[in-house]
């Protein structure tokens, strides 16, 4: 059976090569910084008047969410 010069894999009809470590995690930091736009536009949009003085904790929870659901939706 042949092998993929790429990753040495058996190259079969429906092969794929698994995705490089460098592009998941460029990937997953992708996902936090947008998590973290987002939660913290919620933040901006819900709490107009700046009553919550947890600015950090909101975008490290957006942060986590986003990257939460990336890995939830891609397995």
């Amino acid at each position: 059976m042949a092998t993929c010069p790429r990753c040495k894999g058996p190259l079969t009809d429906g092969h794929r090569c698994p995705k490089r470590q460098s592009f998941v995690a460029l990937e997953i930091i992708g996902y936090a910084i947008g998590g973290a736009l987002v939660g913290w536009l919620f933040l901006f949009v819900f709490d107009p008047q700046n009553q919550l003085s947890d600015d950090a904790g909101a975008l490290a929870l957006g942060a986590v969410a986003g990257v939460v659901i990336n890995r939830f939706v891609r397995s």
